[in-house]
């Protein structure tokens, strides 16, 4: 069994993500579950502004009758994930990431600059931490890149054709179907009622994303803004503890997404909530929890909760079958539930090194987007800089080309996420899908799915090499004559001004370097109270 992973430490570096509870629920034998993974649905971009993929193609499928076939599935894919990995690897030493770096200019460098010396102030002697640094500032040149000047979606489409990240190896993932999911699969429909005990046993245990809490534990819910689902409020934490007042339930919500919702769905009906937890889940509002996660190598016996102990227990014995020179299962289960209207935008799953990700939708359903890896990084920024109508518009356009695909997972279906392409997931409005499709959206209550990610053997085990054995890992730009010579000058200054402070508060070598450590941590304290270190729309270490 692989419950001790080879280089555990490393590889399953703590993610922003908490954990959360279901019920146990019987595996997908039996009755056939829904199948929507060809269903077009209309999505949400903001209150009142949706689109419909009428036009793009339906993920392309996998099938997986037991442990051995999804060994061999993963091992085709990790062999074209080490073949590709400079056209998609989110690291500064792939070949992609420093084909956009070429085209930037003096005032982008000067930001990458300053993103480095932060870098190089950092203690990172692992692997786990080296990634995710380069990974941020990989990040970085992205979005400048795409965020230049007059940039426009023509040049975006050749760039990304460029790398080939069109082409079928660098797809962003597969419907699973066939035998196994009748073990490795289940479903069952939760609601509030359902969720909120189980988010009260396990905010507190020990592995838990923020291990255990002490005092008044908080349910970490992201509220999508409703004039823009790809923004979304900076606090959104609810102390579980407290209960509203009832009174405020039936408050009469006056947008017309929530009252087209509470018309058409009377199982939201708001009379049934109560606290702040059930307030905001049926408010109509987008809301969501990426933060539910639990370790399961923390030591304790289980998370306490069947739905993820079970899947733990049979990934555990699948991956088995798979190797860890093909992939390892990281021990971090993720439990995501969203509420109908919630989105997470185009991204790439970057969080931790290279990995699939083994998606199971237990209820409700979720509509996953997958487009080009560049493109998607390019949806997210005119999604969140130039609005929900403008999104629409690029959407269109994609979807009128053919560009991309989609696939709509229900209860008992399965996803395979694959790490070269990006990604957008939406959890679709029932009411909103009208007139009927052929096959219409059944209602729900939540949207819930439990995830687990499996990192790519050959690709991590490559860069941990890189990583580890580069002395100057922390320093991929290097700099231009002028750039040093402009960097000397003001060290020179620095250290005038540090000589004399020295000088006038009698400090010495070591006085000197304790103080400045103080001043450090009192900058860093004020920098997250202020929200600057991590920003509220900032989706890099959210993949899911």
């Amino acid at each position: 069994r692989n419950l001790v992973i080879r280089r555990l430490a490393d590889m399953s570096a703590p993610t922003k993500k908490r954990r959360v509870e279901l019920v146990q629920v019987a595996p997908a034998g039996g009755e056939a579950s829904l199948q929507l993974s060809s269903f077009a649905p209309t999505l949400s971009l903001a209150d009142g502004v949706t689109v419909t993929l009428s036009s793009t193609p339906p993920a392309k499928t996998e099938t997986v009758a037991n442990a051995e076939s999804l060994a061999a599935v993963l091992k085709r894919r990790a062999e074209v994930a080490r073949q590709t990995h400079d056209r998609w690897v989110r690291s500064p030493r792939a070949a992609w990431i420093q084909s956009l770096l070429a085209e930037l200019g003096p005032p982008a460098r000067e930001e990458l600059l300053a993103l480095q010396r932060r870098h190089t102030t950092l203690a990172a002697e692992d692997f786990a931490t080296r990634w995710e640094l380069g990974a941020e500032w990989s990040g970085r040149v992205v979005a400048l890149w795409l965020g230049a000047e007059g940039r426009s979606v023509e040049e975006v489409i050749a760039k990304a054709a460029e790398f080939g990240h069109e082409k079928e190896e660098l797809s962003s993932g597969v419907v699973l179907e066939g035998g196994l999911l009748h073990s490795l699969a289940t479903g069952a429909d939760v609601g509030v009622e359902e969720l909120l005990p189980w988010v009260k046993a396990l905010t507190a245990a020990a592995g838990s994303a923020g291990g255990a809490a002490t005092e008044a534990p908080t349910a970490s819910l992201y509220r999508v803004d409703p004039s823009n689902h790809f923004l979304t409020a900076a606090d959104t934490s609810a102390p579980l503890d407290s209960l509203g007042d009832e009174a405020r339930a039936a408050e009469q919500r006056d947008d017309l997404v929530t009252r087209h919702l509470v018309d058409s769905m009377p199982y939201l009906s708001l009379s049934l909530c109560h606290g702040e937890v059930r307030l905001r889940i049926a408010s109509g509002r987008g809301v969501g929890s990426l933060n539910t996660t639990f370790d399961f190598a923390s030591g304790e016996s289980g998370s306490g909760v069947p739905l993820l102990d079970g899947y733990w227990e049979r990934l555990d014995d699948a991956t088995y079958v798979v190797g860890e020179g093909v992939a390892r299962l990281n021990p971090r289960l993720y439990l995501i539930w969203k509420t109908a209207g919630y989105c997470t935008p185009y991204h790439q799953d970057v969080h931790v090194p290279p990995h699939f990700t083994l998606y199971n939708q237990t209820s409700g359903a979720s509509a996953f987007h997958f487009l080009p890896l560049l493109l998607g990084e390019y949806a997210t920024l005119v999604g969140r800089r130039d609005g929900p109508s403008r999104l629409k518009e690029l959407l269109q356009r994609l979807d009128g080309e053919g560009v991309g695909e989609v696939a709509t997972l229900g209860p008992k279906q399965m996803l395979l996420i694959l790490p070269g392409g990006a990604h957008g997931v939406y959890v679709p409005r029932p009411a909103l899908q009208l007139p009927p499709p052929a096959r219409p959206l059944p209602p729900f209550r939540l949207s819930v799915i439990r995830a687990a990610e499996l990192f790519v053997a050959p690709v991590c085990d490559l860069y941990e090499r890189l990583l580890l054995s580069a002395a100057d890992w922390a320093t991929p730009l290097g700099l231009s004559e002028r750039e040093a010579e402009a960097e000397a000058a003001t060290l020179d200054a620095f250290a005038a001004v540090q000589q004399r402070a020295c000088a006038e508060l009698g400090l010495s070598r070591s006085d000197w370097t304790f103080f400045a450590t103080l001043l450090q941590r009192r900058w860093d304290a004020a920098a997250e109270a202020a929200g600057l270190e991590q920003g509220a729309n900032r989706e890099t270490t959210i993949p899911l």
